[in-house]
């Protein structure tokens, strides 16, 4: 009964799903689905790439140990911990904090605060973030400022301006602190194409925006972390639903190879994934993947944009689950129903089944000898036509190939002998030696590649149909048959032993081996099964 139940789950379940697919077909939707694949293979492995994480943070501290500056150090940790987990970051930024005040340096404090300010804009508090940014109000803005400060400033500056009430405030010191970084930043970086990104994304010039997304997203690293946020924005700027799935799952994909704990292109995917009817892939990705992470990041902004998501899709995945229960239902009372009827008409048939069951077993023994007798007739009529078959097509190619090397051979000898009479061995050495052996041998292939392609004209396509898709064989240079089709068309014809075949190609065994085995490693179907496969081509 459980095994009933679980086949009649996975087809209820495909079931309410079919319209899905069938609505997502064409070039963009295999190329989002293929990377939903991909991206569910890679959030399935997500214990590695944090261990790769730690191996790194590992490598940093063991420099801090062999006698490094400790205040770069731990803003070296900071930096990786930033999307990592916000306690850590904070951590380590306040350790240089301690370190920049205890040694009384003003820059490297300044440096810092506005450090952490801006991881506490990037996680949503930003209060405490609002609170380290009005302690330098006064502070004049000046291209001395070092880029990482002014960095700093503008992120957070843009995160008030976003979230909090008198936006235009901060939107106008953005715009000083946009200045003054466009002028310390080099012509095809990264940054200046997110700088240009965010002021075209300000004035409401979305085609703008989408254009230096894409640019900032050809000068990052593969895989890196401005790879997932160009990514991300240019998922946020297309209109196209299977494109932007792309793309946010292109930036997931990175998120999860940089060991990125603080993202929202997973949380956008769900959400997407939920408006297309992905209901299954939205549920785990927020419940199993992002909810988790951002709990372990311990922001504020990521687990208050999954609570406002997290409810449809968990409701819509229970009416999902509680209609495919619905049709398991039905299916299994109609399963039941069904069976009470099969035994009411196996009981009924059976009195009579037992008075003839002694008369039909006779006369069905009578008929599967019949049967077989015919059988075995008709296979041997049909062997025996397509043997007369090919005796006659290779007969017919006996006669004329030994014809023509009759007619070669009289025509060679009356060449030597002019020669000779001429007293011209010098030139009859020369031309033997500068001869062609092969030539013979490949007008023996075309011969064989026409009469055998006589026999089977369809066997180039019914070979192929039996190799792998993007692994078909295509003759070139003028042949009809590839080397790799003649050794096959060999055995075709109930020539199978390596030997022979190599002796009648004129290939050596080693050849025919390997040539056997490629082509058997591209076979759709099981290795051992290929050649009778080919053998039963008609």
């Amino acid at each position: 009964m459980n095994v009933v139940k679980k086949i009649m789950e996975r087809f209820a379940a495909f079931a309410l799903t079919l319209g899905l697919v069938l609505s997502c077909t064409g070039a963009g939707a295999d190329d989002s689905g293929r990377l939903l694949v991909q991206l569910d293979g890679l959030l399935a492995s997500k214990a590695t790439y944090d261990n790769y994480f730690y191996q790194r943070v590992g490598a940093l501290k063991e420099l801090s140990s062999a006698g490094a500056d400790p205040y770069e150090i731990n803003k070296k940790l900071a930096a990786e911990f930033s999307g990592f987990s916000l306690d850590s970051t904070i951590l380590y930024l306040g350790k240089n904090l301690e370190l920049a005040r205890k040694d009384g340096n003003g820059s490297r404090i300044f440096e810092t605060e506005l450090l952490m300010a801006r991881e506490y804009g990037r996680a949503g508090n930003y209060s405490d973030a609002l609170e380290l940014v009005e302690k330098y109000d006064d502070s004049p803005l000046t291209d001395g400022l070092d880029y990482p400060v002014c960095e700093a400033l503008y992120y957070v500056y843009g995160e008030l301006a976003f979230y909090t009430s008198n936006k235009q405030q901060w939107w106008d010191r953005r715009e000083q602190i946009s200045d003054i970084l466009l002028s310390k930043t080099d012509e095809d970086s990264y940054e200046r194409c997110n700088l240009l990104r965010i002021r075209a994304e300000s004035r409401n010039d979305i085609p703008a925006a989408l254009e230096y997304a894409m640019e900032s997203l050809e000068v990052s690293a593969q895989n890196s972390r401005e790879y997932a946020e160009a990514c991300f924005f240019v998922a946020t700027y297309l209109s196209d639903k299977s494109e932007k799935i792309s793309y946010y799952a292109r930036s997931a994909m990175a998120d999860v190879m940089c060991a990125n704990k603080d993202y929202a292109s997973l949380i956008e995917l769900a959400k997407l994934l939920y408006e297309v009817g992905d209901f299954e892939r939205a549920f785990k990705y927020l419940g199993y993947y992002s909810l988790p992470d951002a709990l372990f990041f311990n922001g504020k902004l990521r687990p208050w944009q999954i609570a406002r998501a997290f409810p449809d899709i968990e409701k819509a995945y229970a009416a999902r689950n509680a209609r495919i229960n619905t049709v398991i239902r039905i299916l299994m009372a109609g399963a039941m129903v069904l069976l009470v009827i099969l035994a009411l008409l196996t009981w009924s048939m059976n009195k009579r089944r037992k008075a003839l069951m002694a008369a039909r077993e006779e006369l069905q023994s009578s008929k599967e000898d019949i049967e077989r007798r015919n059988a075995v007739l008709s296979r041997m009529n049909d062997e025996l036509c397509e043997s007369n078959k090919v005796r006659q097509e290779y007969i017919t190619m006996f006669l004329k190939s030994l014809s023509e090397i009759i007619a070669k051979d009289r025509a060679y000898k009356n060449h030597v002998l002019k020669y000779l009479k001429r007293g011209h061995e010098k030139y009859l050495m020369e031309e033997i030696e500068t001869s062609q052996p092969n030539e013979d041998i490949r007008s023996f292939y075309r011969l064989f590649d026409d009469t055998f392609l006589k026999l089977y004209p369809n066997f180039i396509e019914k070979f192929n149909a039996l190799l792998l898709p993007g692994q078909h064989e295509e003759p070139k240079g003028g042949d009809l048959l590839t080397p790799e089709m003649r050794v096959f068309a060999l055995i075709k014809l109930g020539i199978t032993d390596s030997v022979q075949i190599a002796s009648l190609l004129h290939y050596s065994i080693n050849t025919i081996y390997n040539y056997r085995a490629k082509i058997k490693n591209k076979a759709a179907c099981e290795r051992d099964a290929f050649e009778d496969a080919v053998k039963a081509i008609e």
